[in-house]
This record gives C-alpha cells, structure tokens and sequence, in this order.
C-alpha cells in the first residue's frame, strides 16, 4: 500500500514539474514563425531615466536622435523630463526632435512652474481617447489611447509602474543577519512596493479587459519574468520578446553588472509578435525594447 501511495505520489510531483516547464518555456518558442499577416506595426517602449538626468543637453538630443534612428512607428517613453526653460531639455526642445511624429499624447504625473514629468506618446497614427490610469503612488502613472490604423483601432497601454527605489543603505549587513529582517528597511519596501505594483497591474488589465479593441500594453513594470505581475500580464497576452526571441536572455535594466528584463511588450492574443529585440544602448539605465506586430 505504502508503494503505491509512493508512486502516485511521485507520479503528481512529476506531473506537475512538466507543467511548470511547459508554462515556463512554451510560450518562449517562436510558434508565429511563418505566420502571414496584412497589417504590421513597429512598437517602441523606453524608460529614459529622466531623459538621461545629469547629462549635458547634447547628450539628451543625441539619445532623441538615435530614438528616431529605430523608426518605430510609435515610440512610448517613460520618465520624461522635461523643463520651461533653462539650458536644459524643454518640451519644445523634445517636439522638435520628435517632429517626424504628427501625433502625440503628453501625460505628465509631476508639473509645475519648473519642470514636468511622466510618459510621453510619439506616433505616425491618430491617437483618441486619451486617458491617464491614476496609482496611490508619488511618481508612477499608466497612461492609455487608442491608435487608429487605417480601418483598425488599437488600444494602447504604457504603464511605468511602481519601483523599489533601493538604495545601499537598505542592505545594512546587521538588519539582515541579526534575525530583524522583518524590521528591516529592506522589508518593508520589498512589501510596501509589492502591494503597490499588484494594485497597479490590476488596474492595467481592467483597462484591457474593458477595451473593445485588441490592445498592446508596454513599458517598465519593475517586474521580473518570474514575477506575480508578470503572470498578471502574460495570462491573457502575449510576451513579443519572449514569443519571437527564443534562446536570447534579453536584459532591459542594468545595475552593477547584473541585468535583468523588467520593460515589456505585450499584445492581445488575436494578435501576432514577428520580431523583438532588446536594443543595448547605453543612454539610460535601461535599453529600448522594439516590437513589430501583426494582424
């Protein structure tokens, strides 16, 4: 009896690391491969960290520059920064540089007398309905339109959502080996920031699940592939990067020498990733990621 109960028992731990695998790595295969469409749009999604703060205005015209290079025919940008005046970036400084694009969605979450900041929308489509999702949260914001393509309309999400904001001071060595972790600053900004996010990527999927029109949704989700948030995304959608670019690691954010993918992508179902890669270019602290899609 005690055999058998051994064997099924094994036979469900088997079971159940082969779906795990399979939900890891089947949606990884490029099943579109071949796939014939009518219709193709190149996507752009790249958080700019703050336009390259702390950088000479040269520098910043040089990434906006090598931005219309990728000739993406829409580009999302995330954490704009922009001045009124100054010798610095100012809003028609970036209009200027961007000029290739008739059509644009500003949606600033900080403004003032000095500066705004937040996402910005560049495309060769008519942009309409255009909506900001609002977050309990100081810097973050999702920003949503609908792009009209010929005959077709997408909805278009592009979300910055909630970051860790770690700092060194958080990994003091005696917090973390003492047994106080869970009074740690570390802890309570994993958690608090966690909460966050999982709030936010609900509200980014309602905003999906309401549209009436396939929808692409892109831009930093502070998450990792393994991550809640991800699966959140991922359940319903499909991953562009990981769907067309099989065998490539695919880091969007670099931080001492170690990179993690945490900028994404996504497309409804009923339509098809072709192509997209990871661009590695140095001017932010994260790289572009580019996107073709089909329908």
């Amino acid at each position: 009896m005690f055999r058998i109960i051994r064997r099924i028992f094994w036979s469900i731990i088997a079971l159940l690391v082969f779906w795990c695998a399979w939900s890891l790595f089947s949606h990884r295969m490029p099943w579109q491969k071949g796939k014939k469409t009518t219709n193709e749009l190149k996507v752009l999604t790249y958080n700019t960290h703050a336009m390259m703060i702390g950088e000479s205005l040269d520098s910043k015209l040089a990434m906006l520059q090598y931005i219309n290079r990728l000739d993406a025919d829409i580009v999302c940008l995330q954490e704009v920064l922009v001045y009124k005046s100054g010798q610095r970036l100012t809003l028609p400084m970036l209009r200027e540089a961007m000029r290739q694009y008739p059509y644009t969605y500003y949606d600033f979450k900080h403004y003032n007398s000095r500066r705004q900041f937040g996402n910005v929308v560049f495309s060769r489509y008519p942009l309409i309905h255009k909506q900001t999702i609002r977050y309990e949260s100081a810097s973050n914001i999702s920003s949503q339109c609908d792009v009209v393509v010929g005959a077709d309309t997408l909805r278009l999400v592009v979300n910055h959502l909630e970051s860790f904001k770690l700092e060194d001071s958080d990994f003091h060595i005696d917090s973390l080996t003492s047994g106080n972790f869970k009074e740690s600053s570390l802890n309570r900004k994993l958690t608090k920031t966690s909460q966050l996010r999982r709030k936010q990527v609900q509200q980014v999927r309602s905003a999906i699940r309401q549209s009436p029109y396939p929808a692409i949704a892109v831009g930093d989700f502070n998450a990792v592939p393994l991550s809640l948030v991800y699966w959140t995304m991922n359940l319903g959608m499909r991953d562009c990067f990981a769907e067309t670019s099989v065998g490539r690691y695919g880091a969007t954010y670099q931080r001492k020498g170690i990179g993690i993918r945490i900028d994404y992508i996504f497309c409804s179902r009923e339509l098809v990733p072709l192509a997209c890669r990871t661009e590695k270019k140095h001017y932010s602290d994260h790289y572009p990621v580019v996107a073709t899609i089909g329908w």
